[in-house]
């Protein structure tokens, strides 16, 4: 048998043709060109790919061809890479290899039950990175099971990690359910989300298939050159990359034996690249397949002209875009229809990224058919789809050219975010309507300019539950809502919204808003399993103090600077007993702890997770205080962003010193102790004194009892027993075991038999001592928290090159962003008290120096948050990006002035919720009626922009739970403490511990209170929207969706609170069996309001209908009558009025 030889440059691969005939299948070639795009993994130094390679092979990391497989009798051991990485695969089982045949004259490894493995790529990363992969394959349709061609799986397996880490599979899925999916590629999660191809490859015919993970859970098919799929996974089952690299199996899934896993064909060649590919860098890969393996495709060579937008992509997104994304009021503030709005992007960034179709929104959102909506016409075609793909690959020509560094600095000096505040003249009245209020005169301005004008006033009972679940998340009783319906004074409606602000609960409603931005759980870890719970112990104490400050009408400013800086602020470190004011400001630096943290555990302490959790907090910080993206400058500068990489590390430098990667603290290592040396010493030496005192006295006792015991035993053998008892157990000859194991046990006392010899006053006295030592311990271990300050020595900061620690680059200083800065506003000279770098206290007075554009920045990221909270959209809409890419205010004057009264009143909370909340604009209606001007309103800002209505909103999660458990009564109204603990069910469900223990005197606290997890909510929450906060969230998603109305028809606690509810009533009622007055009530405290007599015709009808259903069913008129009326009440909760502020 004859050997060929192929030298390359640096290696060199042997492989042996095989002599066994071609074997006859009934199934034709295919080729499958798989990609997928993440973040670039970083090349082996000092090992090049082959030289003469037929395409690019710039990032190659595995090549293989079937004939430079080893052969043996026929089977293959071993299949070489030729990339040079020697990522080769192998298998030393017989039972399991693979066979080398000749397939239409060309090698092929042919896949029956068998496998071929490597236990780690090299060249791939930890983490989600960029890989592309290419199959040239010949398989006929399996019947049935999951056959996985190329299956990445994770080498970190452990328990910590949920699917979304496990790895990546390319294969093919039989779902029975679905013919239509049989012989379709799919690209997948190991064990999650999956995307399919709408043609099918397993059909015995010849294609070329491509299938892509394009990053952020976009995926991509395509086959024969042409687009057969795009989609995006959902966040709750997609990809989060790969855990410490990973490993990779051809023709099985990896882990698994059972035969439908297995893939049962041919493979002829293999290739994996580390990045994303261009269109024709793709052209030039799937040419040499083509040409290789004689297949059909539209590979053909790229025109020499490049598509120009104005010629080949203007009049199709005009054709097919124009309705919503046109020049005038384009939705989400994306404009398709000129290039400059391509360029620009709306409120999810940039559209197109040029060079790089598999990083542009655009093609993804086309290509899976998102948009156009369904009710606004036809997808975009295939065809339509590759022309986009190739002219932003080919860089997104433009006839007039598009200067993207002047649209990157586009108003950088101009940029109106950017700017220190004005303060914007009141306008005058534009209508004849009698408005004098500031705000409505902003507003009044824009809608005459289209006509339009204010709806009319809510009425009093709407307004005052709108009221309280703005302010409080609590609805108010029957009898608050009786007396300020009855109160016509003026100053009604400001009393109201004082007395709602004076309320404890006040505090909770807005540090959940807080809390959200910052990213808050009450856990360390990422949190990926839903079994292990890794609580941050007292980091509850960061959240208590929000609500403290919320309550406190602590100034915007001093808020900050504690929470930044508030270990900089004291000298804790030499402090011999820490008073509150200490304890205070290191609680609030709890708010640079809120990022995952993974180092806790041994072998995830390494430096990519360190930096990892700098650069989040890093980031987290810029987008909710500054509403800056920054991300993106980690690897280069900002392609829309007047923000540059070295912006990035010198904003990363402020954190640095506490969160330094070289000088690490694990999580659990950074807790501290509220507590000063004195003190700590104090408690020690108390606690010590303490046992050595009970211990004397339970030494007192066990004297006692042993001369008890001595006295019960014979004379003659007690010098025997003594002896026997020093000697050890092991050495015991049989008389001496006889008598241990007889009488020893004489000589053992429980705690219970120590006490009980004591005498009275021993008693009382020991009694005293265990309570002491228990107070002593519960004071010790209640007084960790979770708090930053300064670690190690005080290390230079680097530009990281392609973000990457290996590869440090200049040295940086700290610093804002260039944009922000001002040369009239230095930095600052600061005094940090104690051993510290002082680099956050400059960070906070920069951020809350309101004159400044760092300060001004800051102030209106905030007041927009709040506007948001109120109105459900902000007055810009992307409240995380305030930048050049982001949306513009809708009322740019409004929020200047806004900011500048703000500031005014030096960032108290409160004074700006009454500015806003007393203005008609926020009092008005949310409906629109049939009149002659809400028709024209409709029709001229259908979205509501110009703020003509109020917006229907629907409560957050919490405040749907809250609000069931104020209505049923049940309600703890407890505020602060350590979180009330969830369970996971066997079901999947999570719920409060103690759901199967509800007894009719059970309360509940509220849901702020409950362990914050960041994946896995208890079940209730989860289906009305509560966030994911892997990261922080500025902005709440509100879905109206079928689960919803499921779990609050069938949930347990939904339903123990309609019968609380019901039990309510009838205990509170005069006449227990009047149901009319019932209805009544349960109306008043479940939606806030009286019914009316249709409702309550209605309600009496359903009532009644159940009543004689449970009394036919055996139960007596008292019981039907509460199970009937407990009916009632859960349909009142499932009323769209209860869950949604009108």
């Amino acid at each position: 048998m004859s050997r060929i030889q192929f030298t390359y440059p640096v290696f060199s691969i042997r492989c042996l043709p095989a002599p066994v005939p071609e074997l006859q299948l009934s199934m034709s070639r295919c080729v499958i060109l798989i990609l997928a795009f993440c973040v670039p993994a970083t090349s082996l130094r000092g090992i090049e790919p082959p030289a003469d390679a037929p395409f690019s092979p710039q990032g190659l990391v595995l090549w293989l061809d079937a004939a430079d497989a080893d052969v043996q009798q026929g089977k293959v051991a071993r299949w070489p890479d030729r990339s040079g990485h020697e990522n080769h695969v192998e298998q030393n089982d017989p039972d399991w290899q693979p066979a080398r045949v000749d397939v239409g004259g060309q090698p092929a490894i042919r896949f029956a039950k068998s496998k071929l493995e490597r236990n780690q790529l090299v060249g791939f990363l930890s983490g989600e990175q960029t890989f592309q992969i290419f199959l040239v394959m010949q398989a006929a349709l399996q019947q049935q099971g999951s056959p996985r061609v190329v299956d990445l799986t994770s080498i970190g397996t452990s328990g910590n990690y949920s699917n979304k880490r496990k790895g990546f599979w390319v294969g093919y899925e039989d779902y029975a359910l679905d013919p239509q999916s049989k012989g379709r590629l799919r690209v997948a999660v190991n064990i999650g989300a999956e995307g399919a191809s709408d043609q099918v490859a397993w059909d015995g015919k010849r294609h070329l298939v491509e299938a892509v993970y394009a990053g952020n859970q976009r995926w991509a098919l395509y086959q024969d050159g042409a687009t057969s799929g795009h989609g995006r996974y959902r966040g709750d089952v997609g990809f989060l990359g790969f855990d410490r690299g990973s490993k990779l199996s051809l023709g099985h899934h990896y882990g698994k034996q059972e035969p439908e896993n297995f893939f049962h064909g041919d493979l002829f060649e293999v290739l994996i690249f580390d990045h994303a590919l261009t269109t024709r860098q793709q052209q030039q890969v799937g040419r040499y397949l083509t040409h290789k393996y004689q297949l059909s495709g539209s590979y053909a060579k790229p025109p020499t002209e490049p598509l120009v937008f104005e010629e080949h992509i203007q009049p199709l997104l005009t054709r097919r875009c124009a309705d919503c994304h046109g020049m005038e009021k384009p939705e989400s503030g994306l404009n398709l229809v000129d290039a400059l709005g391509l360029f620009r992007g709306g409120s999810s960034g940039p559209a197109i990224t040029p060079g790089n179709a598999q990083q542009s929104i655009l093609l993804h959102i086309a290509g899976a058919k998102e948009m156009p909506p369904q009710d606004a016409g036809e997808p975009l075609s295939n065809q339509e789809v590759e022309l986009l793909r190739r002219w932003i690959d080919e860089g997104a020509k433009t006839r007039e050219p598009v200067d993207l560094v002047a649209l990157a600095n586009e108003n950088k000096t101009d940029h109106w975010a950017f700017q220190r505040l004005r303060t914007p003249a009141i306008p005058n009245r534009a209508t004849g309507q009698s408005i004098n209020h500031p705000i409505d005169r902003f507003v009044d301005r824009k809608l005459a300019a289209q006509n339009l004008s204010l709806s009319p006033l809510a009425n009093r009972t709407t307004l005052i539950r709108r009221a309280a679940l703005d302010l409080t998340g609590i609805l108010p009783t029957p009898q608050e809502v009786t007396a300020f319906v009855n109160d016509q004074s003026p100053q009604a409606w400001e009393a109201l919204l004082t007395r709602l602000m004076q309320s404890p609960h006040f505090g909770e409603r807005w540090a959940r808003h807080w809390l959200d931005g910052v990213g808050y759980s009450d856990t360390v870890a990422i949190d990926n399993d839903q079994v292990i719970v890794k609580p941050a112990r007292g980091k509850w104490k960061y959240r208590d103090y929000v609500v403290r400050c919320f309550n406190e009408d602590r100034p915007y400013g001093q808020f900050l600077i504690e929470q930044i800086a508030g270990d900089e602020l004291v000298d804790w470190r030499s402090a011999p007993r820490f008073d509150d004011n200490i304890r205070e400001k290191l609680v609030a630096t709890g708010l640079l702890r809120c990022s995952p943290d993974d180092t806790d555990q041994g072998e995830l302490n390494i430096f990519s997770n360190r930096y990892y959790v700098l650069h989040r907090t890093a980031e987290s910080l810029a987008q909710n205080l500054l509403g800056l993206t920054m991300q993106c400058c980690k690897c280069h500068d900002h392609k829309f962003e007047p923000i540059s990489q070295r912006d990035y590390y010198r904003f990363t430098a402020f954190i640095m010193p506490a969160l330094q990667p070289r000088d690490w603290l694990q999580p659990q290592h950074r807790e501290m102790r509220m507590l000063g040396k004195s003190e700590l010493a104090e408690l020690n030496q108390k606690r010590d004194q303490h046992k050595a005192a009970l211990n004397q006295l339970r030494d007192a006792g066990r004297q006692i009892l042993q001369g008890r015991a001595w006295d019960a035993i014979p004379e003659p053998i007690r010098a025997d027993l003594v002896a026997a008892r020093k000697v050890a157990k092991e050495k015991r000859d049989e008389i001496q075991k006889y008598l241990t194991d007889k009488l020893g046990d004489k000589f053992e006392f429980t705690a219970a038999q120590v006490t009980a010899a004591l005498d009275e006053s021993q008693r009382k006295e020991e009694k005293g001592l265990v309570q002491e030592i228990a107070t002593l311990d519960r004071q010790e271990q209640g007084s960790w928290v979770q708090a930053i300050y300064d670690v190690g020595s005080r290390r230079p900061t680097f530009v990281l090159r392609r973000g990457e620690f290996e590869t440090p680059g200049a040295e940086v200083q700290a610093g804002l962003f260039s944009a922000l800065e001002d040369p009239e506003f230095p930095a600052p000279q600061t005094t940090p008290q104690g051993t510290t770098s002082g680099r956050r206290l400059q960070l906070a007075k920069q951020l809350t120096n309101w004159k400044s554009p760092a300060g001004a920045l800051t102030a209106r990221v905030r007041v927009n948050r709040i506007w948001q909270r109120l109105f459900e959209i902000g007055l810009v809409a992307t409240p995380s990006n305030f930048g050049v890419s982001g949306v513009r205010p809708t009322h740019p004057d409004l929020l200047e002035w806004l900011t500048v009264s703000f500031v005014a009143t030096d960032g108290k909370l409160k004074a700006l919720l009454k500015q806003i909340m007393t203005s008609r604009t926020y009092r008005q209606q949310s409906f629109s009626d049939d009149s002659r001007l809400a028709k024209a309103a409709r029709q001229a800002d259908p979205g509501n922009q110009l703020l003509w209505r109020q917006r229907l909103r629907r409560l957050d999660a919490e405040i749907v739970r809250d609000t069931m458990l104020v209505a049923s009564g049940h309600l703890d109204p407890t505020l602060g403490g350590p979180p009330a603990p969830t369970l996971n069910r066997p079901d999947g469900m999570v719920v409060e511990a103690g759901y199967d223990k509800v007894t009719e005197k059970t309360t509940w606290r509220r849901s702020m209170y409950l362990l914050q997890r960041r994946n896995y909510h208890p079940s209730v929450l989860q289906a009305f929207d509560q966030p994911l906060l892997t990261e922080n969230c500025t902005k709440r998603d509100a879905s109206a969706s079928i689960a919803q109305s499921l779990m609050m028809l069938n949930d347990q606690f939904v339903g123990q609170q309609a019968t609380a509810l019901a039990r309510r009533v009838i205990k509170q009622s005069t006449n227990k069996s009047d149901a009319n007055a019932q209805m009544g009530m349960a109306f008043q405290l479940a939606l806030a309001r009286d019914v009316t007599d249709e409702e309550r015709k209605w309600l009496i009808e359903t009532f009644r209908d159940h009543k004689q259903r449970y009394v036919t069913k055996g139960q007596d008129t008292e019981a039907a009558h509460m199970s009937a009326l407990t009916r009632v009440c859960q349909a009142l909760f499932s009323t769209s009025e209860f869950i949604y502020v009108h």
